[in-house]
């Protein structure tokens, strides 16, 4: 599958996740091996704790991680022995997309859009340097002029016109056809080994930019749709959820938006992304996608995910996988496109390998005080970042 490219000059320089059932997908009772070795998850630790919304991790040097509190509007550091350092604290911007190299850190801004009209408008991708931000790309500015997905088609595909207007008045604007609303939310980057290009996946956009820096300019490749074959299940499931949808519907192809989550360098001098299908999300529709950067091909890869939201990968090419609302990490051997278990984990959002060590921000999403709970839920930040030592062993 090719994604649809746009080149550009920059003209200036929430993700809705829905819970659902765990998706289906290849389990096993062995660890994974790859040429006579495995790797199981050794001893874990948490870093550090109290963080508010921990979306996204990076490592960098000296075994030092950066992790942004998106829900918190700050960008902190977080070294070996687990002190906590805050390096960016922006009230009402929503600090994201964090990645590093050679000391420098790039990291996403965002404020705004449809779903926040009274807040100014803002998506940025920034890098931090020598304390200093610079802003490399403006997408605000650039998806407002250009809307990437506007050619998309989303919603419901050859609604008979009797069924359609049976749609609640309410749900019309998603359910019925339709094209990507005019709205960017950087949500990760990835940042090649020259420093030249940063790579932006964006979950509101439902693209992939390439920044590059050199020459000031933006490329886009917009992701397809994920066609969803919509079931009597799904359609109870989501009335559960209050989106109450005739039983019309049943049989009919949804097109979900693609929603990319992460972007990571893999094998092959390949990028690899988590999408995690915008609503309604259906059991096991979450997938991870290879993206060519010469070409704009982008191929599904591991398909039957439950939230995938970040991935990482060793040295060795084992994919590890957060799916967020299943409160789990899962391992895609090298060379394989099963994904199993690994450890478990509560709210996990982001992985990242470091040598012999993988790290996860968990807890990510801090609990509602207007949801009842039982027991009741401690409102307060309960983010962490924890580290897991890789075991590799032999059969």
């Amino acid at each position: 599958m090719r994604g649809t490219r746009t080149s550009i000059v920059a003209a200036a320089l929430a993700v809705t996740l829905t819970s659902t059932a765990g998706a289906a997908i290849a389990t096993s009772p062995d660890p994974y091996h790859d040429g006579g070795r495995s790797v199981t998850a050794g001893e874990s630790s948490e870093l550090a704790t109290g963080l508010l919304g921990p979306l996204r991790v990076a490592v960098g040097r000296g075994n030092t991680a950066y992790v942004s509190q998106n829900l918190g509007g700050k960008l902190t550091r977080v070294d070996r022995s687990g002190e906590i350092t805050t390096l960016l604290d922006r009230p009402g911007i929503e600090i994201g997309g964090v990645s590093t190299r050679h000391g420098e850190v790039y990291f996403t801004e965002s404020s705004g859009g449809p779903q926040d009209p009274e807040a100014p408008y803002v998506a940025n991708v920034s890098v931090l340097e020598d304390g200093e931000t610079r802003v490399l790309a403006d997408l605000a500015a650039l998806e407002t002029e250009y809307n990437y997905d506007a050619g998309n088609e989303y919603g419901f595909q050859g609604l008979p016109a009797e069924c359609a207007s049976r749609i609640p008045a309410d749900l019309a604007p998603i359910a019925l056809p339709h094209g990507g609303e005019a709205y960017s939310h950087p949500y990760a980057t990835a940042v090649s080994d020259s420093g030249r290009y940063v790579y932006v996946a964006d979950a509101g956009a439902n693209a992939i930019f390439t920044v590059d820096t050199r020459r000031g300019s933006v490329d886009a490749t917009v992701l397809e749709p994920v066609p969803t074959l919509v079931t009597a299940e799904l359609v109870a499931s989501l009335a559960e959820q209050g989106f109450a949808l005739p039983e019309c519907v049943v049989g009919a192809t949804f097109n979900a938006e693609p929603v990319p989550t992460d972007i990571e360098f893999g094998p092959a001098g390949l990028l690899y992304l988590t999408s995690l299908p915008g609503t309604p999300e259906a059991p096991g529709s979450g997938s991870v996608r290879s993206f060519d950067p010469r070409s704009g091909d982008v191929d599904v890869v591991v398909a039957g995910l439950n939230t995938p939201t970040g991935l990482a990968f060793d040295r060795r090419g084992n994919l590890f996988i957060a799916e967020l609302f299943a409160n789990r990490i899962l391992v895609v051997p090298a060379g394989t496109d099963e994904a199993v278990p690994f450890t478990e984990a509560v709210l996990p959002a982001d992985v990242e390998v470091d040598g012999k060590y993988l790290y996860a921000t968990t807890n990510a999403l801090p609990c509602s005080p207007e949801v009842v709970t039982d027991p009741p839920c401690d409102p307060a930040p309960q983010g962490a970042l924890e580290r897991t030592r890789l075991e590799y062993g032999r059969k």
